[in-house]
């Protein structure tokens, strides 16, 4: 008989979370999201910074090598783009980045191992791409300062300048 009243009292209680409970983790799981998508949104912009920064380091590294192959003589940005993997008119493919102006030349004196660059920034790398168009790199050089040659970054699409 005692069996039998106990089997109908386990019947009836049912198992679930209370309304306390639920509140807690819903309050847990809030302050965890705040703390974590602004630190999530800022692992996204470095990342798409660091793209532009690769594209910089193959135009100036192909600008150089063009410069130094034809010796004292200025080497214009724009004939290092097939080599930095850009399209004739500075842009990437897919469409994400651009070096909107080729304009700028290098000389380096095969001599003394001088740089000379007609203009500062040298280049420019711009986001093209929808999700990359607030990110901004130029190669800037000055051989008056040390180190002479530095990148600096914008993500405000160009409007301040920070050296990275």
């Amino acid at each position: 008989m005692l069996n039998l009243l106990h089997g109908a009292s386990s019947r009836h209680s049912e198992g679930g979370f209370t309304l306390v409970e639920l509140l807690v983790v819903t309050l847990i799981l809030g302050i965890l999201a705040a703390a974590a998508v602004p630190l999530y949104l800022g692992y996204v912009k470095d990342a798409k910074t660091a793209e532009a920064k690769i594209v910089a380091g193959s135009v100036w590294t192909s600008v150089l090598n063009n410069a130094m192959t034809i010796c004292g003589r200025p080497s214009p940005v724009s004939d290092g783009f097939p080599k930095a993997g850009l399209s004739s008119t500075g842009g990437s493919t897919p469409p994400r980045w651009s070096v909107p102006s080729g304009a700028g030349t290098l000389t380096v004196d095969c001599i003394s191992g001088a740089l000379t660059v007609s203009e500062s920034p040298l280049f420019k790398v711009v986001g093209t791409g929808s999700d990359v168009s607030f990110v901004v790199v130029q190669f800037m050089y000055s051989a008056a300062d040390s180190p002479p040659s530095r990148l600096q970054c914008s993500t405000d699409g160009g409007t301040s300048f920070v050296d990275c």
